[in-house]
């Protein structure tokens, strides 16, 4: 039968042991968090939907379409993204990849919903795709084009050219077709600058770009 005094010191010893291991659990969670903080911060924006972070994974927004840097609006999409997130640590939410291996994800930063804010301001088209934030993106992409911001303000979209340069190149599905006056739809075709649509001066200047001529459309 063991001593008091044995038994007293084999339950300090046993504490002991216990708040080590609750030390040493809580000291790696806490370097686990750090290490997952610290390859999650956002050194540098490409462009208006995606970013490299400490890590060097390039990341994508889930759902966001933004301009191309030498389109309409293209390095105001990137500033705006600089502004919510560069140098900042971010939230990856529902990461995927596409076909081509990149990651897609919903971020969150500061409090906010990045996807949705580049979303409503104007910053970019919603994609369709699986993503539960699917209502609530559709909703500011909805209001910003009614309200005509960012690319869908006039300075990146219009029915109507310059005199002398009306040749509208347009890129649907990758398909690069113009139309000039007279042709079938002529004046509803919408030529969008933010994403590769081209005002043209004449047929050849349009067909030297790569377009061709679409179809509905006689001589001109």
């Amino acid at each position: 039968m063991l001593k008091p005094r044995t038994v007293s010191k084999f339950k300090r010893v046993i504490l002991s042991i216990l708040v080590g291991i609750l030390i040493t659990s809580v000291l790696v969670n806490v370097y686990l968090l750090f290490l997952n903080l610290s390859r999650n911060r956002v050194v540098r924006v490409i462009d208006g939907d995606s970013f490299e972070t400490a890590d060097g994974r390039r990341i994508r927004l889930l759902g966001v379409n933004a301009p191309e840097l030498d389109d309409c609006m293209g390095i105001k999409a990137r500033e705006n993204l600089k502004i919510f997130i560069e140098g900042k640590t971010v939230k990856l939410r529902d990461s995927v990849k596409d076909d081509y291996g990149r990651v897609l994800a919903n971020v969150f930063s500061g409090g906010k919903f990045i996807n949705q804010e580049m979303i409503r301001l104007g910053m970019g088209k919603y994609t369709l795709g699986k993503n539960k934030y699917y209502q609530q993106m559709r909703n500011e992409f909805v209001t910003a084009r009614q309200n005509n911001l960012g690319i869908f303000s006039s300075l990146c979209r219009r029915s109507e050219g310059e005199e002398g340069c009306e040749i509208k190149g347009n890129i649907r599905q990758g398909l690069k077709t113009y139309h000039f006056p007279g042709c079938r739809n002529y004046q509803q075709i919408i030529v969008d600058t933010s994403f590769g649509d081209e005002w043209f001066c004449s047929e050849e200047e349009a067909v030297a770009a790569g377009f061709r001529k679409a179809e509905g459309c006689g001589e001109n």
